[in-house]
């Protein structure tokens, strides 16, 4: 008996030590001369949780609870391992019993609280785990988990108070320091959050996760190059996370490397075939490269692995329309209130479904861009014919679309909305006129310039009507320009008013050497460029005036020609029958099709699209080149 409890405390020590080839030794040799000995039959059962022999670890303490049911350490062991085994609600049941045996016991709350948050039970997690501090006030790991299931719970002060709490107790917990960036990076304190994941970083420098988080980070911040960085070094580390690929992709696309970013959207695919959002990320580098047929297909996968996936719905239609398919295109577009933050109107009676109006009236409502309002404004004289037609729209289109005879009354966006049968945004327009391009009605002018502003002079120095009344070549050639679009919060917005603003300085560096006058229709903050970068005396700033899109559309009328980039002002001047050239990033709006310079929204519209992405300077040298050879031509036929 003496040499039996001489080899279990030598086993124990081996154990604690890490020694566990000598415990499992020292253990079967007490079983051989006592098989019953509970102690050696339960460590043995923990050496084989150790080392990953699950099944044998069951057995072993198994064996004890036969011996002795009230062993309350085994039922929670055997709990731990059940666990781990996916045995969810049988290893509850011996959480219960180890707790019904032993109530104080800090460990088994614990590791009953993290089964509960297995299985998200929140509450039940959360009072496992504050009762495990109760027992043991100085318990780190229940700290750091209280934290995880309060953030779970979208309770994120009181998880960071957790996890600060955690790292109190044991400051080189590198886990906690990156669960408190975690949780700091949910509220957007990105500064504490680099802080916190470059702090366990440097105490696990070989930490992938760690270095993943720090991407994320930094490309959350739109720092995309160290973002990238952080994330080829997580693939260092972990070279088949297929998240990592993903993520890498995602900023290498915003790089405008599409070629890389496509290598990686693959990667993740090869690792997760099955991954719905790699197929769509891949799906919107595809368009970006104009490749739609593989922008499509890619799309397409996502929804078929995800059919409710709505910004997958959203990127194929977009595919769908730019390749000309409006007829699968636009129904996918309905997908646009799922997939964006629109936030659809709540109103009273029936969405008009194209049905006949019969004298109905009809509520339009715009939903978007200013723009886009401006483009689909245009089938209002049509559904007049057969209704009465109102439009709540922005304050700053109301004296513009009065010019519009066939719209009965404008409602200013937020006031209170008189009666209606029926009502529609204005986006699905096409959608339930079942639109094709064939049908598109073009005909040009559908908008005027108010009276009001007809007398708006643009040059200062000669009156309106005796500089447009004179042959073009014997005047100055008046331009009007917009370089920029207008900058949103939504990610989708932002990257698209990145990929649709140009440079003020390739503007004027391409079109200042030509002989003409050049005019500013921008607005916004953009407008101060003028100054900041010393072209008041070669550039009109007209933004003072231009207080709403009817001002604008009276500037405009006083111009020979406009110049934009893919904003407003350009569906504004083709609205008014204006010559207006659209310059066009490498990936264009799917309203612009693919390969033309015509556009069938707008007769008088030419577009000009740059061969590589980002090249304004290319782009804008074509510019200059075909007006060169239209003045050119002005000048020979004195016109």
């Amino acid at each position: 008996m003496v040499a039996i409890s001489e080899a279990m405390a030598t086993a124990l020590q081996a154990y604690r030590l890490g020694n566990l080839v000598q415990a499992e030794w020292l253990c079967s040799q007490v079983l051989e001369q006592q098989p019953h000995m509970i102690a050696a039959l339960h460590l043995l059962g923990a050496i084989a949780a150790q080392t990953g022999r699950l099944e044998s670890a069951v057995k072993h303490y198994q064996t004890v609870i036969t011996l002795d049911p009230n062993h309350f350490e085994a039922h929670g062991n055997l709990a731990v391992v059940l666990q781990d085994q996916g045995e969810w609600n049988t290893a509850a049941a011996h959480f219960q019993r180890s707790l019904r045996l032993n109530p104080s016991h800090a460990p088994t709350h614990f590791n009953a609280g993290n089964l509960a948050l297995k299985q998200n039970q929140l509450e039940q997690a959360i009072a496992h785990y504050q009762q495990a501090i109760v027992l043991k006030p100085n318990y780190a790991k229940a700290y750091n988990n209280l934290g995880h299931a309060l953030r779970q719970q979208g309770n994120l002060e009181a998880a960071i108070a957790q996890y600060r709490q955690a790292i109190a107790l044991i400051p080189d917990d590198a886990q906690a320091h990156n669960n408190l960036g975690n949780a700091l990076q949910a509220q957007g304190q990105f500064e504490a959050v680099i802080a916190h994941y470059q702090t366990a970083l440097a105490l696990q420098p070989g930490n992938a996760e760690v270095q993943f988080n720090l991407g994320n980070a930094f490309r959350l911040m739109e720092q995309s190059e160290q973002a990238i960085n952080h994330y080829q070094q997580a693939l260092t580390l972990k070279p088949d996370w297929a998240a990592v690929h993903n993520n890498l992709a995602l900023c290498l696309q915003e790089q405008q490397q599409f070629e890389a970013a496509i290598a990686h959207f693959r990667q993740a695919l090869a690792l997760e075939p099955e991954n719905a959002d790699a197929h769509n990320n891949l799906g919107v580098a595809f368009y970006e490269m104009n490749q739609l047929e593989d922008a499509i297909e890619q799309c397409q996968q996502a929804i078929d692995l995800r059919p409710q996936f709505a910004e997958a719905h959203l990127n194929l239609s977009m595919a769908l329309l730019a390749a000309g398919d409006y007829q699968r295109g636009l129904s996918e577009y309905e997908w646009r209130w799922d997939a964006q933050d629109l936030q659809r109107p709540s109103l009273p009676g029936a969405v008009w479904d194209g049905s006949a109006l019969e004298g109905r009236t009809l509520l339009l409502y715009t939903e978007q861009g200013l723009g886009d309002a401006i483009q689909y404004i245009r089938y209002v004289p049509f559904l007049a014919e057969q209704s009465r037609v109102m439009v709540e729209c922005p304050d700053n289109l109301i004296r513009l679309f009065a010019t519009m005879p066939a719209i009965a009354q404008l409602i200013p966006q937020g006031s209170p909305l008189p009666e209606f049968d029926v009502h529609l945004p204005l986006m699905s327009l096409p959608y339930v006129l079942n639109e094709s391009l064939a049908t598109i009605p073009n005909r040009v002018p559908y908008l005027s310039v108010p009276e009001a502003d007809r007398s708006q002079r643009v040059d200062q120095q000669l009156p309106v009507e005796a500089s447009l009344d004179r042959p073009l070549s014997d005047r100055p050639f008046k331009i009007g320009i917009v370089w920029a679009s207008v900058a949103l919060n939504h990610p989708r917005q932002r990257k698209s008013y990145r990929n649709r603003t140009a440079s003020l300085a390739v503007f004027m560096q391409a079109l200042c050497p030509l002989n003409v006058e050049l005019y500013s229709l921008q607005v916004g903050a953009h407008a101060a460029e003028i100054a900041e970068y010393g072209f008041q005396h070669r550039l009109h700033d007209l933004s003072p005036q231009l207080q709403d899109f009817a001002a604008t559309a009276g500037a405009i009328a006083q111009l020979d020609l406009v110049i934009s980039v893919d904003t407003a002002v350009a569906h504004l001047a083709g609205a008014l029958a204006k010559p207006v050239w659209v310059v066009l990033p490498f990936a264009g709006d799917w309203r612009w099709l693919l390969h033309r310079e015509d556009s069938p929204w707008y007769p008088t519209m030419r577009l000009f699209r740059q061969h590589t992405p980002g090249d304004w300077d290319g782009v804008m040298a074509t510019v200059a080149q075909a007006l060169a050879l239209d003045q050119s031509r002005i000048d020979k036929s004195g016109a």
